[in-house]
């Protein structure tokens, strides 16, 4: 496998002119079995804030990333609407060179609810970004009419928040013997959450749930938003150890009635 950190980059072309949406850092770890899971996808910047008095080159791994992901849409050809790109980016330790390898490129959105992280934590989003990549900058009406206007989005995304979609990983596996809601009202209390859903099938004494293995096999999501990074990183690690504790299970029976 190829190491470093993987990086989801949404990027929107116009007529070849590309500006990056939002840029989100994975946060994949080995659990039940399976070596990548999903536990938060966390909104990073691209660029410094204007008023930000960090580090000179505190994002230089996260630039390096965005101009390799317009590169490789330019030499697909790709040179309009909304694109999903995936990259794995690490750092020699002796020479400090940055090395960005390509995943995937989707011809898509992010296959998630965005949007009310990237308004909150970047000031604008994805979709109105296409929208104002095909309508210009228009002219005329009021400044509600005419809504993001292109030219006004900057090439690279600063954050104002921190912010991360987190996704929920089950532990156990058989058949739900009770939920704890006494848990998911701790995590629903932490500071920093936006929101949280725990998917419908979860929420069911009686009904199934298996170890998260993937993606597609989680039990739901929060958003988490700060301007506290203290706090917002400690409210994530609460959370990641909670939610071992979500579900209590019986487990399958085997034929002749042992357990498994």
């Amino acid at each position: 496998f190829a190491t470093g950190t993987e990086y989801a980059i949404d990027v929107v072309c116009r007529d070849g002119e590309r500006k990056a949406a939002a840029l989100w850092r994975y946060d994949k770890r080995a659990v039940n079995g399976a070596p990548f899971v999903y536990h938060a996808t966390e909104l990073v910047p691209a660029r410094k804030n204007d008023d930000d008095d960090g580090k000179e080159g505190e994002t230089a791994v996260e630039e390096a990333v965005c101009n390799y992901v317009f590169g490789a849409l330019d030499a697909l050809g790709i040179r309009w609407g909304l694109s999903h790109v995936e990259v794995i980016a690490e750092t020699s330790p002796t020479t400090g060179k940055i090395r960005v390898r390509l995943v995937e490129v989707n011809c898509r959105q992010h296959n998630t609810d965005f949007i009310p992280l990237t308004n909150a934590c970047v000031g604008y989003n994805a979709l109105d970004m296409v929208l104002a990549a095909h309508l210009g900058n228009l002219d005329g009406g009021s400044d509600e009419d005419e809504g993001l206007p292109w030219d006004a989005v900057p090439i690279l995304p600063a954050t104002r928040a921190h912010g991360a979609i987190v996704h929920f990983v089950s532990h156990v596996e058989g058949r739900i013997s009770r939920i704890r809601f006494d848990i998911l009202e701790e995590m629903e209390d932490l500071p920093s959450v936006m929101d949280m859903h725990v998917y419908p099938q979860f929420m069911e004494v009686g009904n199934p749930i298996g170890k998260t293995v993937d993606i597609r096999t989680d039990t739901g999501w929060a958003h988490l938003m700060n301007d506290d990074e203290e706090e917002f990183r400690s409210d994530y690690a609460r959370m990641v150890e909670l939610m071992k504790d979500m579900f209590e299970v019986e487990e399958e029976m085997e034929e002749g009635g042992s357990s498994q």
